[in-house]
């Protein structure tokens, strides 16, 4: 008995163990959950009838099925479609809008999982009208770099549409490779909408002295292919995206094409017949019959290559030409006492208040030979009547491009004219991909004096430690100025938008649908890239959006996603962001860090602020 008690014993531990050795090693593990994805975000924002690829991912899918595509808006069966309703995952499908804007003006966008059809991921796109221009004249202005000299150009003129197609038109063209400047006629070329809603203009030159040759040194056989955002119907920001060349610009539509008497401010920025860093502005004041300039009145500043003359006077043989019938008007300046000897410009008036300039070096009074361009804003009633009481308490957001000691250069920021008359304080970026400047935001002092004229000097701006800048600061009284450093070692210019609403900015004042704006240098690269295209933010912490690329000697680039988380934004207008996208990798997704700087609730600018690349950005909302 003890015998068969001991067996039955052992038998029963051994059933005991095996079971128990069962249970442990055949308890279920849960595969991972399948998750979807967009890969880049759709766009904000559509046009009717446009189309464009999406791409979903799915993960953890041990069935490899794919998606599933599905749109809703508020309009059932007018959401638009797609060229297939599933995909494998990572696979683009194309979704084009719809023909009329649904109800709500929104449309969601829903990639759903075939295995598990509880896993989707969804967006929400608005749908807007189809992008085009009205028929009237535009004039538009682009500064960048192109293929020929690998150098800087600028170009501004107008052109006339009609029905979507060019009808007539004439601009000003100076670059580095020709030396001097090409005026021609535009005989034709179209507008049109491309697939992300963005405008598309093409703009066919020929030679002014026979208009049935085209002019092959411009564009690509004479042929110039502009890309362009809305912000208004008569409004765009605009760049070149063709293969001959790279810009970013401004189009507006033309009003008028006359300009009256009284001070103009301005300021162009370039290079000069070396190629050396050049920039300079101030005040014309038209103050004689048929466009006559004595003198009185007027003023201008100039750094060629780190050489400074402030305080100038043009002499009484200046002139300003009567308009033709696109507004071109000849600006020709002399200046007989200073090293510049005199410069010419050719203007397109836009409204009466605005006038793009490039300069002319077939003008008598041009021996500076440069390649430069900029802008031109009219005084009107405000001539002649500035003072520190003009400005004092006034901030205002500028934005700047050029060069320095270590090659191209940006700064950006907001600086405040203090209302003591006397001393201004803000903080600035820079960047000139050496890290030498700060690129995080630095405070900043310094000291202001306002000329008559509306010329005011920037003095001794510096954190006292790794900068100091002398600038010229040039106002028209009427919303706009515009700035040029002074100094041995640096020479950028731009615009320095007067600020509203500073103090009182919150993250619901970035919020809505903006063109996007941007231009840049790539580290060792040292060719420009600039881009376009419409964001969104959310007015809580995030931007999304998408943008066509175009680098200098590579493809054009359609299409790209754009990604951004930015901070909580400071009462200044102040904010830091991280963008993914926008790079000269095409769309990789490398996250930058950028600083941003409102200007109202309409309107900003960032710059990039790290040594991969120069980024300088503008952003207007779209009304």
């Amino acid at each position: 008995m003890r015998y068969g008690q001991t067996i039955l014993t052992v038998v029963a531990l051994s059933m005991v163990a095996t079971l128990v050795a069962c249970s442990s090693s055949s308890t279920p593990v849960p595969p991972p959950a399948i998750a979807v994805a967009f890969s880049g975000a759709p766009p904000a924002s559509m046009a009717e009838s446009a189309s464009l690829p999406i791409t979903a991912t799915v993960t953890n899918d041990s069935a490899s099925a794919g998606v599933t595509w599905s749109a809703t808006c508020g309009t059932a069966g007018v959401c638009g479609g797609f060229s297939s309703n599933t995909t494998p995952s990572g696979t683009a499908v194309t979704y084009t809008a719809p023909a009329t804007i649904p109800s709500g003006a929104t449309v969601t966008i829903t990639a759903t999982s075939v295995t598990d059809a509880t896993k989707s991921t969804s967006a929400t796109v608005t749908i807007t009208g189809a992008s085009t221009l009205a028929d009237g004249t535009y004039v538009f202005s682009l500064a960048g770099q192109e293929v020929s000299s690998s150098y800087v150009y600028y170009v501004a003129g107008a052109f006339t549409v009609s029905g979507g197609a060019i009808t007539g038109g004439e601009q000003d063209f100076v670059d580095y490779f020709n030396s001097i400047t090409l005026t021609d006629s535009i005989n034709g070329g179209s507008v049109s909408t491309t697939a992300d809603g963005n405008i598309q203009i093409t703009l066919t030159t020929c030679l002014a002295t026979d208009c049935t040759q085209p002019d092959t040194a411009l564009g690509v056989a004479g042929v110039e292919t502009l890309n362009g955002t809305l912000v208004s119907g008569a409004r765009a920001l605009i760049n070149e995206f063709d293969a001959s060349a790279t810009s970013s610009g401004e189009l507006d539509l033309q009003t008028t094409t006359s300009a009256g008497a009284g001070g103009y401010a301005f300021f162009v920025n370039g290079v000069d017949s070396s190629g050396c860093p050049a920039g300079f502005g101030g005040v014309v004041n038209v103050d004689g019959a048929g466009g006559a300039i004595s003198g009185t009145g007027s003023i201008v500043d100039d750094d060629d290559c780190g050489s400074v003359e402030q305080g100038l006077t043009f002499d009484n043989t200046s002139t300003v030409s009567n308009p033709d019938s696109f507004g071109r008007v000849q600006v020709s300046l002399s200046m007989s006492s200073s090293l510049l000897g005199g410069i010419g410009m050719a203007g397109y008036i836009v409204d009466g208040t605005r006038i793009r300039l490039v300069e002319n070096s077939n003008d008598p009074n041009d021996f500076f030979f440069g390649i430069t361009g900029g802008t031109a804003f009219a005084q009107g009633a405000n001539t002649g009547t500035f003072s520190a009481a003009s400005i004092e308490g006034s901030s205002f957001v500028f934005a700047t491009n050029g060069q320095n000691i270590n090659g191209y250069f940006q700064v950006a920021g907001v600086l405040t004219t203090n209302v003591d008359g006397t001393t201004v304080s803000g903080t600035l970026n820079c960047n000139d991909l050496t890290g030498q400047c700060p690129q995080a935001p630095t405070p900043f002092t310094g000291t202001y004096v306002v000329d008559p004229s509306g010329d005011v000097s920037l003095i001794g701006l510096t954190d006292n430690a790794t900068f100091s800048f002398n600038a010229q600061m040039y106002l028209d009284g009427n919303g706009h100025a515009m700035l040029v450093t002074m100094d041995s070692t640096d020479v950028v210019a731009g615009y320095a938008f007067p600020q509203t609403g500073g103090g009182s900015f919150t993250a619901a004042s970035f919020a809505g649908n903006y063109g996007l704006d941007t231009t840049g240098i790539g580290f060792n690269l040292y060719s420009e890239f600039d881009t376009i295209g419409p964001i969104t933010a959310d007015g809580s912490s995030t931007v999304t959006g998408i943008f066509d690329q175009n680098i200098l000697f590579t493809a054009q680039t359609p299409d790209l996603p754009l990604t951004d988380g930015f901070s909580t934004v400071d009462p200044s207008g102040f904010l830091t962001g991280t963008i993914t996208g926008l790079d000269v990798s095409m769309g990789a997704a490398n996250a930058y860090p950028f600083s941003y700087y409102l200007i109202d609730n309409t309107r900003g600018v960032a710059i990039q602020t790290d040594t991969n690349q120069l980024t300088l950005g503008y952003f207007e909302l779209q009304q």
